[in-house]
């Protein structure tokens, strides 16, 4: 007679399941660093294209910018470099600027001096390297010292900038009736990355009930300025804080050009409701251009009329 083989019983490794778990939540939270971080860099980028003059004596950085460097080059390994954004001075000099939400000490100082090597070897240019450190990042690493070598880059730690002081000088000035110039609210565009003790939902409805209120800033600065808060404010506001702002943004120059459309809408059907959904055809297009990471079809779309009404019917919104 055969015998019975015995059934097999699997037991659970609960220390497996355990660990697949650990390693989700790992990659789960490091996706969505890399996504505050993507963000964090596109605003960055926006307001130094636009504000770059304003931005660098505010952060203690000499010289008068003369135009915009490339930003990426094809290393002969063909490995691609993208940096995060350069700057061309009066004196041929250029300025590499990084933006930093995370700190990887020897790593990222490796990667950035192999950023200056390449490109000033190519360009025949010397090149200062400057890291804007957002998040609690407060004591990074700063210099590289391997054999006879030494390199160094400039840190400017954004949390030692006081976004409260910041804040509440504009107040006043505006309560005052003084006209503010791009200097001062260039500034407000890094609030959500500064120290200071007021909430980050309550900065971003003062920002842009400064920048509401402002004399002497053309209609075309204070949209860029709004749109960078707007994704700034769109990753670092919960969502439940970003929902209570949300219709004080769109009430503002960022949506009034079509909320004003969803309240004419209103008006010539005879119903309030044409209100609210100008203001929910707004979110969701911003909301649309944030994700996509078209940051100029958010800032065009704040002063050209026709145009938005084109993004509109791209996206199928009207």
């Amino acid at each position: 007679m055969r015998k019975r083989k015995k059934k097999r019983t699997r037991t659970k490794d609960k220390t497996g399941i355990k660990n697949r778990e650990n390693t989700k939540d790992k990659n789960k939270n490091k996706n969505e660093a890399s996504a505050i971080q993507k963000h964090e860099d596109a605003a960055f980028k926006t307001a130094m294209r636009y504000f770059a003059e304003e931005l660098l004596p505010y952060l203690g950085i000499k010289g008068e910018v003369k135009g915009y460097a490339p930003t990426e080059i094809i290393h002969l390994e063909l490995k691609r470099f993208l940096e995060d954004f350069n700057l061309i001075m009066d004196d041929g000099s250029w300025k590499h600027f990084e933006f930093q939400s995370t700190n990887d000490g020897t790593e990222d100082l490796r990667r950035f001096r192999s950023y200056e090597a390449v490109m000033s070897q190519h360009y025949k240019v010397p090149i200062t390297t400057y890291v804007l450190y957002s998040g609690n990042i407060r004591k990074p690493m700063t210099e590289l010292k391997e054999g006879e070598n030494r390199y160094r880059i400039i840190p400017i730690i954004m949390r030692d900038k006081n976004a409260d002081r910041l804040i509440e000088d504009l107040e006043q000035k505006v309560k005052e009736g003084e006209d503010l110039s791009r200097n001062d609210l260039v500034p407000l565009s890094l609030c959500l990355l500064m120290g200071g003790k007021m909430a980050l939902v309550d900065r971003v409805k003062a920002a842009f009930e400064i920048i509401r209120r402002v004399k002497g800033v053309c209609a075309e600065d204070a949209a860029k300025l709004e749109a960078v808060l707007y994704v700034m404010a769109d990753k670092f506001l919960k969502q439940e804080e970003m929902e209570k702002i949300k219709e004080e943004i769109s009430m503002m120059k960022l949506s009034q050009v079509l909320f004003d459309m969803g309240k004419e809408e209103g008006k010539s059907e005879g119903r309030s409701e044409g209100i609210n959904e100008g203001i929910d055809q707004v979110n969701r297009l911003h909301r649309r251009l944030v994700d996509e990471k078209k940051y100029e079809d958010l800032e065009r779309s704040t002063r050209d009329k026709e145009y938005q009404r084109s993004l509109f019917k791209k996206y199928s919104i009207l």
